[in-house]
């Protein structure tokens, strides 16, 4: 993948971890556990102001144990109220599901509980995504209702072989037993992780997270948004649909978007027309070569 940084994810379970050394040995984020249920981690405004004192980007999660749908969005109005109000992250804001109270629960009831979760962290203007591992999101997720969030993936092994990885922003690689770095930082065992979406550029483009929206221009609009299409929902589509806009602004097509933050069916026809006018592909799908058509017939109309 084009985009990678390293980071870690820490909680209460790493107090007194250096964060000058930390920075020293190369990481580049912090993902912080904010609550466990509707418990705040003893340690994380401490951990958020250390990390925003050395400029490290922020993400935050909460473990959840929800059975409904309604106990999911009780953690995420918790989390909202109790952790992130009055800060910014440049990091997504994930829904960590994990326990062993979801090995005997349907994939769809224990998908609908982080779907409730997600849509209310969306909801009040939050990027959010799931993590789980591997083998959890096979086993015990209907992933199919969780394409529209961005996946954090466990899989402690050289190499991550998730079945989607367009998905898949974040991965945890290692902690107790690492195969890819030592398994210690700053003296202690820490999960360890490679970031492949440019998560800060996204979230203050689309003034999520605490952020206000930013006027971009197009040229930093980043590749690492990845491949759009159909039926996503994420920041990237957000994106996707102002530069979409623009070119209709100049006449180069005629198809406006979905008045949603779904890539709907307006949206896939209007890139089709961006496709067309640029005389590549027309599959609907917006990955790289779409993305730098957009740029390339925008900058010949705008400049």
């Amino acid at each position: 993948m084009a985009f990678q940084q390293f980071g870690i994810d820490i909680s209460e379970f790493q107090a007194g971890i250096d964060f000058d050394e930390i920075v020293s040995e190369g990481v580049e984020f912090v993902i912080l556990r904010g609550a466990y249920h509707l418990s705040k981690d003893e340690e994380f405004e401490n951990f958020y102001a250390q990390a925003k004192e050395r400029n490290l980007p922020v993400g935050a999660y909460l473990y959840t144990i929800a059975t409904t749908p309604q106990e999911a969005r009780e953690e995420a109005n918790f989390l909202i109220n109790n952790v992130l109000a009055g800060k910014q992250f440049e990091l997504p804001i994930y829904i960590d599901i994990e326990d062993e109270i979801y090995y005997s629960r349907s994939p769809s009831d224990n998908s609908a509980v982080v779907k409730a979760f997600c849509d209310t962290l969306e909801a009040n203007n939050f990027f959010t995504g799931v993590y789980a591992s591997t083998y959890f999101f096979a086993t015990y997720l209907d992933d199919s209702m969780l394409k529209a969030f961005t996946h954090w993936v466990a899989q402690w092994s050289r190499e991550l072989t998730f079945s989607d990885m367009s998905v898949v922003g974040m991965w945890q690689f290692g902690g107790s037993t690492n195969y890819l770095r030592s398994n210690m930082i700053a003296g202690m065992v820490v999960d360890q992780n490679y970031m492949y979406k440019d998560f800060p550029t996204i979230i203050k483009s689309y003034g999520l997270n605490g952020f206000a929206r930013a006027d971009v221009p197009v040229s930093a609009i980043p590749y690492s948004v990845g491949v759009l299409k159909k039926g996503d929902r994420n920041a990237g589509v957000y994106l996707l649909k102002q530069n979409i806009l623009l070119l209709r602004s100049t006449g180069v097509i005629t198809q406006g978007v979905d008045d949603n933050n779904i890539f709907g069916e307006g949206t896939e026809t209007a890139v089709k027309q961006i496709q067309r006018a640029a005389r590549i592909t027309e599959d609907g799908i917006a990955g790289a070569q779409t993305i730098r058509a957009i740029r390339t017939l925008l900058a010949a109309r705008l400049n």
